[in-house]
């Protein structure tokens, strides 16, 4: 399905700013008047944004994609086919949790996604085809960086588990990776260096959730190794683009009376030199911390009500900081992506700043260079 949406916004400046410009005004790409639009995910090529519209009221959820060339073109992922409407007595299926793969050649649709599938429960679909077809749920799919494997979350019992489907196996067969029966991992992030997959596991008691790597997803009793094993939760790890370092968020050292306030941390993959990066931060619903592509600093949301929650930066040696002055109020789902020089932050916000309409996310862009990141500001 194609179309174009009158309340989408796109600019060819997206794409063009030059090198050492100041950080642009926010350029709207999506806005509802009913829904929200958030999780934003840059295609691989850096040309295409998807991204999420959640309708409360209808309990409606979809995937669009954004081609930032000017054009102002809009394409809703769907499963699609005779098939799929008989399948759901002819209703749209929910379309969750999409992936890019990490080639845009690799198939006619580049990505992955989860949608109700033969079963009427969640399955994995892929340029025309169902990948997965499991008693319970699957979902959270991620492509590994050579385009061979597909990690996922699986539910086929009360707890879910890490998942692996080897696109370049014999076997068509998903491969279990996490050891724990009595446990829940999920959310799976492959490393964009190696096939290594990272992933979150939740158990009882005040363990809460823990990060871990599978170093080889083909012998993963072998390779598994858990890099933090806190009290309280380390929540929504994401990769350094050099795969040396992870970020996420933690409430490590908080009473009871405020674990719900959570600090920003960063820890070398192998699990050491853990360091506080920031204090009290906005926990993003979707993915987690956004680097750089040098991998030497991260953004993320300060949770400071009487600034709005500005989005800010910090070296990932903590040697400087400072605020990314987006023009926005109340932002979150942080997703960076780059053109050459230029960095091009997509993020979800409660309007721009001064605005008195605070019910709907949008979705926007600011284009700016690391020479526009001054610390102390």
């Amino acid at each position: 399905m194609t179309t174009r949406l009158p309340l989408v916004l796109c600019a060819t400046s997206l794409l063009a700013a030059p090198a050492g410009a100041e950080i642009s005004t926010p350029r709207q790409i999506a806005d509802r008047p009913a829904a929200h639009c958030q999780a934003p995910r840059w295609s691989p090529d850096g040309k295409l944004l998807a991204y999420d519209v959640y309708d409360p009221k209808k309990d409606k959820r979809e995937v669009w994609i954004a081609h930032l060339d000017g054009s102002g073109k809009m394409e809703q992922v769907s499963v699609g086919g005779a098939k799929a409407a008989e399948l759901l007595g002819a209703k749209e299926a929910p379309v969750v949790e999409f992936a890019w793969a990490p080639d845009m050649k690799l198939l006619n649709k580049p990505y992955v996604f989860s949608s109700i599938g033969p079963k009427k429960n969640f399955d994995l679909f892929a340029d025309g085809s169902w990948l997965t077809s499991n008693p319970g749920n699957d979902g959270q799919p991620d492509w590994s960086p050579d385009g061979r494997y597909i990690a996922f979350t699986s539910q086929q019992k009360d707890s879910g588990d890490v998942m692996v489907i080897d696109l370049g196996g014999e076997s068509d067969k998903p491969m279990k990776v996490t050891l724990w029966p009595n446990m829940t991992e999920f959310s799976p992030r492959w490393s964009p260096r190696q096939n290594h997959v990272m992933f979150t596991r939740s158990q009882s008691g005040n363990r809460g959730q823990d990060i871990g790597v599978v170093t080889d997803v083909t012998k993963p009793q072998d390779s598994t190794r858990m890099i933090t094993e806190w009290a309280g939760d380390e929540i929504r790890p994401s990769w350094s683009p050099d795969g040396q370092h992870i970020a996420f968020y933690a409430n490590k050292d908080r009473s009871r009376d405020d674990d719900k306030i959570f600090d920003l941390w960063v820890i070398g993959v192998d699990g050491n030199n853990p360091k506080q990066l920031a204090k009290d931060v906005v926990v993003d619903d979707h993915r987690g911390p956004a680097w750089t592509p040098d991998a030497s600093t991260i953004l993320f949301v300060q949770r400071d009500f009487k600034r709005d929650n500005p989005v800010r930066w910090i070296r990932r040696d903590g040697s400087e900081s400072g605020v990314l002055d987006t023009g926005t109020q109340l932002n979150s789902d942080l997703a960076l992506g780059a053109q050459g020089a230029t960095l091009r932050l997509a993020f979800k916000a409660l309007g721009q700043t001064g605005s008195t309409n605070k019910t709907w996310e949008r979705l926007y862009v600011v284009t700016f260079t690391m020479d526009d990141l001054k610390a102390g500001e």
